[in-house]
């Protein structure tokens, strides 16, 4: 398990151990007091901490709307066009008045319906490539991760966004791969695959010929028996055959006889002179 996927158990269990709310909880309980500017301090601080990209987005909101109550609209402007990167359809209450609805709708407008975009590709070399487009900088962390089908574990290498970001990989081998982006605290913004479910990239090109024998070796062999027909003897459809013909010629005398010959019967009343 990644050392940051422990991180945030054991710094929840710390604080409840000290007897302190999380950072997030905090925030929440100081907004809904009305307490804006406690809000927004303990908002920020659950940013910089471990965390979820759900509480990330609910840490950035409730970001937005204290400054915005606090009557300053350009920082939470800025705080809207970060939840407007992580959730393009986030949305505010209309029912909050201006007051809310200028600086986000001012953030809608800053990013022109711009959206993050976090592409993994192989190189013809046969690297994996990452990619993360953001309109603003909310990721500080890019990794790909790359591993041959079946392998125990990935290959990573981190850098920073826009990238590429690239791990060498065979060209001629199928790779499993994955890439995420994460922000200061660790918390994983963007992702496309998994480790537990990989994006698969085929082969490039024809294996080495050691490989090519190796698989072939393996794969199950299936024998054709090609089985020979017997010349049977053709001495019973001669004969046969000369037989059907005789009686032809026969049945042919036969049906070829004229009809009889019909004479009128004699008068034998006539008298001779």
């Amino acid at each position: 398990m990644p050392v940051r996927a422990l991180i945030l158990p054991l710094w929840l269990c710390a604080a409840s151990a000290w007897g302190a709310e999380p950072p997030l909880t905090r925030a929440e309980q100081a907004f809904d007091a009305l307490e804006f500017d406690a809000a927004a301090t303990a908002y920020q601080e659950a940013l910089e901490g471990p965390g979820s990209r759900a509480e990330r987005l609910k840490a950035w909101e409730g970001l937005a709307l204290a400054r915005a109550f606090m009557g300053q609209p350009q920082a939470a402007q800025e705080a809207f066009e970060v939840l407007l990167v992580l959730d393009p359809e986030a949305r505010v209450q209309a029912s909050l008045g201006p007051k809310i609805r200028a600086p986000y709708e001012a953030a809608r407008k800053a990013l022109e319906g711009r959206r993050p975009v976090l592409t993994v590709t192989r190189a013809q070399d046969g690297r994996v490539v990452a990619t993360l487009e953001q309109p603003r900088p909310v990721a500080v962390e890019l990794l790909v991760a790359v591993r041959q089908p079946g392998a125990a574990g990935f290959t990573a290498v981190v850098g920073a966004p826009p990238g590429p970001v690239a791990v060498k990989a065979a060209p001629v081998r199928a790779v499993e791969a994955y890439a995420m982006a994460r922000d200061a605290g660790g918390a994983v913004l963007f992702e496309q695959g998994s480790m537990r479910a990989p994006l698969r990239f085929d082969a490039l090109g024809a294996p080495p010929p050691a490989v090519a024998a190796a698989v072939e070796a393996a794969r199950p062999r299936v024998v054709e028996e090609k089985v020979e027909e017997r010349h049977r003897p053709l001495w019973p459809f001669v004969v046969g055959g000369v037989g059907l013909a005789a009686a032809g010629v026969v049945l042919g005398v036969v049906l070829s006889q004229p009809a009889p010959l019909a004479l009128p019967p004699a008068d034998r009343t006539e008298r001779l002179p």
